[in-house]
């Protein structure tokens, strides 16, 4: 059985210095956030699998089922108990319907739309396009990257493409302007003050990365394999340099700590008795995998949320997200009931009449471009 590796100075000391006391926050702050990372990635994976499994096929239903009202709406068009004003309201339910559909695959409903718009459908889906690229090239102007009149963004996909390409040659024009400024100061005589403040940064920098390879020695000392003759310990020394060799490569200092305690390199004491200048080193260690984790952590949750349909601020663990998830299908569910216990409505020319005449076009401003 693994023994307990919880890092936390305090158990045989009532009275902490303050960076005993920061060692501690920071322990257990990283402690927690790999702890939901955990939950959060399993869950991203389980959602993602849900969404597959029960969501998928919910929407492939009401595409259906949405498709053959589009359809009866048509053959109910011309009856004769509809009047003008009926038509016109039925074309403009006609359209609103029909164009996402089209989109999702149903091209057998292009010549629908198209005889009850006065636009087809693939003049104003170009329109659309056009406006959307319009768009993007607003929104791109403002990070000050401007793109030719004759590069294609018509798609999300491709502006995201000529966006990055952009990005990137920016990117290697600030980088050669950095290195021609950079060689322009190498060549300036330096003052005393930046030769000491390079100096002081370069000595921060070395301790910093002494304060984890001093631990990651003392586990290589341990449990090098090359050392082993017995097949077997090599084996398993093996496998703990991986974990080792993993924790230094990702700047772990938890991990290796953890592990230095897991195998009896350190204890409870050694701990309690870092020295402080050792222990300013650990945390501002500390503090920087704290801080990769929080980001780790936003960008999952930031994924969530738009999976969900959330706000960031909403997901405070992967359990609001699954209730979200949950209510979600229970509502689709009935939506989708109710859709197709509507579609009989468009058999019957009396039903149909009665509900256009409750029915409003919504205002100019509230509908869609194209109609």
């Amino acid at each position: 059985m693994t023994k307990s590796t919880i890092l936390h100075i305090g158990t045989k000391k009532e009275v902490l210095t303050k960076r005993q006391k920061e060692f501690n926050r920071l322990t257990k702050k990283i402690e927690q956030l790999d702890k939901q990372l955990i939950e959060f990635r399993n869950g991203m994976e389980q959602l993602q699998k849900l969404s597959i499994k029960e969501m998928k096929p919910l929407y492939d239903q009401m595409n259906s089922i949405q498709a053959e009202t589009v359809r009866r709406m048509d053959q109910i068009y011309p009856d004769k108990l509809l009047k003008k004003n009926d038509q016109k309201k039925l074309s403009y339910l006609i359209t609103d319907l029909s164009f996402d559909l089209i989109g999702n695959g149903y091209e057998d409903l292009k010549p629908i739309f198209n005889k009850h718009n006065e636009v087809d459908y693939d003049t104003v889906n170009a329109e659309i396009d056009l406006g959307a690229s319009d768009m993007a090239k607003g929104m791109a102007s403002h990070f000050g990257i401007h793109f030719d009149e004759d590069e294609d963004i018509s798609t999300a996909d491709k502006f995201q493409e000529q966006m990055f390409k952009k990005l990137l040659e920016r990117e290697e024009e600030f980088e050669e302007e950095q290195r021609i400024k950079d060689e322009k100061n190498a060549s300036r005589p330096k003052s005393q003050k930046q030769i000491d403040r390079e100096e002081k940064q370069k000595n921060e920098e070395q301790r910093l990365t002494k304060s984890v390879r001093s631990v990651y020695m003392d586990l290589v000392k341990a449990f090098h394999p090359d050392r082993e003759r017995d097949e077997s310990e090599k084996i398993r020394k093996t496998e703990l340099m991986q974990r080792v060799t993993q924790a230094y490569n990702d700047n772990n200092l938890m991990a290796l700590l953890k592990l230095q305690m897991e195998f009896d390199r350190i204890d409870q004491e050694h701990l309690e008795k870092l020295a402080d200048e050792q222990l300013l080193y650990y945390n501002k260690v500390l503090k920087q995998q704290a801080d990769d984790l929080e980001h780790e952590k936003f960008d999952i949750i930031q994924e969530l949320a738009s999976l969900t349909n959330m706000y960031p601020f909403e997901i405070t663990s992967i359990e609001t997200v699954a209730i979200k998830f949950n209510s979600d299908v229970r509502d689709f569910k009935k939506e989708l009931k109710k859709t197709k216990s509507e579609i009989e409505l468009w058999n019957d020319a009396f039903k149909v009449k009665a509900f256009l005449k409750t029915y409003k076009i919504p205002k100019e401003d509230d509908f869609d471009l194209f109609f």
